[in-house]
């Protein structure tokens, strides 16, 4: 039903885009008649750098569907005992990413600089083997720090164009986070090799984060970071939940479940793509992408990292 009405709209839209558009140009002189909206937008989308391009598809392909298993976690947690609760999770995460955006809208440097703080605990908690102590924070910083700050770094200009991209012309607080960053790291970083030089259970993250931050300062930042997020993150993220879940739900299950919220995070971003009205379709294409991992963000880790976490450790008690 639902693919069936979303066909029937898709029909609707271009006729109508059609009808008007043939009825526009019809009245125009041939040397004045703009382009197809099909022809413009290739044009468009072949300006877009190919290794770019794919590293943002792999981001859209790989990467966001690992947060779509949130449903999932929260099911195993109880959400999904009712139908109410399973109501009430999906209007706290619908309420809290709209928030985001909303936000973001309002104070787009502010929320930049937010968000690189956020991306830091989350990607670098993720990461750490360590569960506790001086070993632990570091592994937080340095882990989640290197895909976000080191990326400033290595890359200031072109991260200071996608910056500008998604601030709106205001990257400047984001930068300076960056900048500030950058020896904080390093410190970190001499402290981190001291700590595995002492303690071997450190040295196989240690090196990890030494061939992360390689990879980061040779690749462009979009490629480093889509290889990071897409490959690190959400690699270690479904391996930690995968055999947690699948004890309390068949694997098919959690699979339909999370292509579902999956292709509903698609269609917004689809829509939103049409409302958008920036100057260039990768302008577009960006703002999309990162604002709307912005806005899932926030509740997937409140998700993940407070409550799927502690409901871990208190099991393990």
């Amino acid at each position: 039903m639902v693919e069936s009405y979303f066909c029937d709209a898709k029909i609707a839209f271009f006729t109508l885009f059609a009808t008007t558009n043939h009825e526009r140009i019809s009245r125009q002189p041939n040397h004045h008649r703009p382009k197809s909206g099909a022809k413009q937008m290739m044009e468009q989308f072949i300006t877009l750098d190919i290794i770019n391009l794919c590293a943002l598809l792999f981001v859209i392909l790989i990467g966001l569907p690992h947060g779509a298993f949130d449903g999932a976690i929260a099911a195993h947690l109880g959400a999904g005992k009712s139908a109410y609760t399973a109501t009430k999770f999906i209007i706290y995460y619908g309420l809290t990413s709209a928030t985001i955006i909303a936000l973001w809208i309002a104070l787009p440097g502010e929320m930049l600089a937010l968000f690189l703080i956020i991306s830091v605990i989350h990607f670098g908690w993720g990461d750490a083997s360590a569960k506790f102590g001086l070993p632990f924070f570091v592994q937080i910083v340095l882990h989640g720090g290197a895909p976000v700050f080191g990326i400033i770094y290595f890359h200031p200009d072109e991260v200071a164009s996608l910056f500008s991209i998604l601030t709106f012309g205001a990257p400047d607080l984001a930068m300076r986070l960056g900048q500030l960053a950058a020896p904080i790291l390093l410190c970190l970083g001499v402290l981190y090799a001291f700590l595995a030089l002492h303690n071997p259970t450190l040295r196989g993250r240690f090196i990890e984060v030494i061939i992360i931050t390689t990879l980061l300062a040779a690749l462009p930042p979009l490629v480093g970071f889509a290889l990071y997020f897409c490959i690190i993150h959400t690699g270690r993220h479904m391996r930690r939940i995968w055999h947690i879940l699948t004890a309390t739900a068949a694997p098919k299950r959690l699979m339909m479940q999370a292509a579902g919220y999956t292709i509903a995070s698609w269609l917004f971003g689809a829509v939103a793509f049409l409302w958008l009205n920036e100057s260039t379709f990768e302008a577009e294409l960006i703002q999309i992408i990162f604002i709307g991992l912005a806005a899932l963000t926030v509740p997937h880790m409140i998700l993940v990292d407070g409550f799927f976490r502690t409901e871990k450790k208190d099991r393990l008690k």
